[in-house]
C-alpha cells in the first residue's frame, strides 16, 4: 500500500476510539479468569488452559489478518472483526462446562485478538501524515480506557453478578463500531499491485538477524511475564482482595502507563528501542519477586504502578524495534509481529506454565519462579546482543580497512 494524500483532522476521533476499544476488553478481560474460578468453578490450570487459548490465536492467525487487511483495507476488516465480536461476546454466557468453554474461546478469539493490532495500524498511518503526533500520545487514551472501565466495572459486579461483564463490552463496542463506521475517515489509499506474501514473511524476518533474535528473546520474555497480564488478577484473589479492588489495582496500574507513552518517544530516541526493552524486562523481574513476596492487596497495588515501564515503554519499544526492519506498506503485517510472537506465543504458553504452576505452588510462589526465569533472559540478552555488537564491529572495521576509509 501506499499513502496518498493529507489525512483528515481526526485526532479527537482516534482518541475516542482507543479509549472505546480498551474500555470494552477491560470490562471483561480484566475479570474473565475470576468469572472462570467463582462463576463456572474451573481450576487454576483449567484457567491456565483457556487463557493460553485466548492467546494462541495471535501467534497463529495475526499475521493472516494483517495481510488480509494491508489487502483489502484496515477499517473494512476492523469493522467486520468487531460486529463479529459484539454479537459472540454473548455466547459466554451459553456455556457451562470446562470443553465448552475452551472451544467457544478458540473461536471466539478468531475475531476479537486482530482488533487492536488492526486499530495500531491505523494508527500509525495517522501518526505518518501527522509528525506532531506520536504513537504513545494517542495508546495512552486506551490506557485510560483500561483504566476506568475497570474501576467503574468492578465496582458494580460480584461473584454472583460477574456475568454482566460481557453485555457491558458488548454495549461499548456497539458506540464504538458507530463512530469508526460513521465518523472516522481512514487516509486515502492505493493498493499495491504486488500485494503482501509468505515468502516476503520469510524475507522480512530473516533479512537482519537482530530482527529473528529479538523476536525469539520476546517469545520467552512472554512466557516468563505472563503473570502480569491475565493471571494478576488471580494473583489478587488469592491474595484476598475483593472485586472492587481488583478493579482499583487494574485503574492504577493502567494510568501508571500514560505518562510512559507520553514520553515514550523522547525515551527510545534518547537511550534506543533495544536498551529500553532490555531496562522494561529487568523492572519486571523486580516486579514479580516484589509480588511473590506480597500478601497485602494494597501494597500489591502499589507494585503495579511499575506497568508503566513494564508494559507501556516496552511496547512502544517493541514497535519501534521491529518498525525498524519493516517496510511502510506492510505496517499491518510488522504489527501483528509484535503481538503474534509476545502476546500470542509468549503469552500462550507462559498462562499454560503460571496455571500450572500456579496449581501446585500458588501465584506468589509462581510469582518468584517467572522473577528469576526473567532475570536470566535479561542476562541473556546482554551477552547476545554484546557479542552481536563486536562481531559487527568487526566486521565494518575490516570493510575499513581494506577500502580505507
Amino acid at each position: 500500500m501506499i499513502l496518498k494524500g493529507k489525512p483528515v483532522k481526526q485526532t479527537v476521533t482516534v482518541r475516542v476510539i482507543y479509549f472505546l476499544t480498551y474500555a470494552a476488553g477491560s470490562s471483561w478481560l480484566t475479570y474473565f479468569n475470576l468469572f472462570l474460578k467463582n462463576y463456572i468453578g474451573l481450576s487454576d490450570s483449567e484457567v491456565g488452559i483457556i487463557s493460553a487459548v485466548q492467546q494462541v490465536n495471535i501467534l497463529l492467525l495475526l499475521p493472516f489478518w494483517g495481510m488480509i487487511a494491508d489487502r483489502f483495507g484496515r477499517k473494512n476488516i476492523l469493522l467486520l472483526n468487531m460486529f463479529f465480536v459484539i454479537v459472540f461476546l454473548y455466547g459466554f454466557l451459553l456455556q457451562k462446562t470446562f470443553i465448552s468453554i475452551l472451544a467457544f474461546t478458540y473461536f471466539f478469539t478468531l475475531f476479537y485478538n486482530p482488533l487492536t493490532p488492526l486499530f495500531d495500524s491505523i494508527v500509525l498511518d495517522y501518526i505518518e501524515q501527522n509528525k506532531n503526533l506520536s504513537y504513545g500520545m494517542l495508546r495512552l487514551w486506551a490506557s485510560i480506557g483500561w483504566a476506568l472501565s475497570a474501576a467503574v466495572t468492578g465496582y458494580f459486579i460480584s461473584a454472583e453478578n460477574v456475568y454482566i461483564i460481557f453485555p457491558v463490552a458488548s454495549a461499548i463496542l456497539v458506540v464504538n463500531w458507530l463512530i469508526l463506521k460513521f465518523i472516522y475517515r481512514p487516509l486515502i489509499v492505493v493498493k499495491n499491485l504486488q500485494s503482501l506474501k509468505m515468502r516476503h514473511l520469510k524475507d522480512i524476518v530473516f533479512k537482519d538477524k537482530r530482527l529473528y533474535i529479538m523476536l525469539i528473546i520476546m517469545l520467552f520474555y512472554g512466557i516468563f511475564s505472563a503473570p502480569i497480564h491475565l493471571f494478576i488478577n488471580v494473583y489478587y484473589a488469592e491474595i484476598g482482595a475483593k472485586y472492587y479492588e481488583i478493579g482499583y489495582a487494574y485503574f492504577f496500574q493502567a494510568m501508571a502507563e500514560v505518562p510512559f507513552f507520553f514520553y515514550s518517544k523522547r525515551i527510545i530516541d534518547k537511550i534506543g528501542a533495544r536498551r529500553v526493552i532490555v531496562l522494561t524486562m529487568f523492572v519486571t523481574s523486580l516486579r514479580l519477586f516484589a509480588y511473590g513476596m506480597n500478601s497485602s492487596p494494597w501494597m500489591a497495588i502499589i507494585i503495579g504502578l511499575s506497568h508503566g515501564i513494564c508494559l507501556a515503554l516496552f511496547l512502544v519499544a517493541f514497535i519501534s524495534f521491529v518498525h525498524q526492519f519493516i517496510p511502510p506498506e506492510w505496517r499491518s503485517t510488522g504489527q501483528s509481529f509484535v503481538y503474534a510472537v509476545y502476546f500470542g506465543g509468549g503469552m500462550a504458553l507462559g498462562n499454560v506454565w503460571v496455571g500450572f504452576t500456579a496449581g501446585k505452588i500458588g501465584m506468589r510462589g509462581a510469582m518468584l519462579v517467572e522473577s528469576s526465569l526473567t532475570l536470566v533472559l535479561v542476562i541473556v540478552t546482554l551477552l547476545v546482543f554484546g557479542i552481536l555488537k563486536k562481531i559487527n564491529d568487526r566486521y565494518w572495521k575490516k570493510v575499513n580497512k581494506i577500502y580505507g576509509s
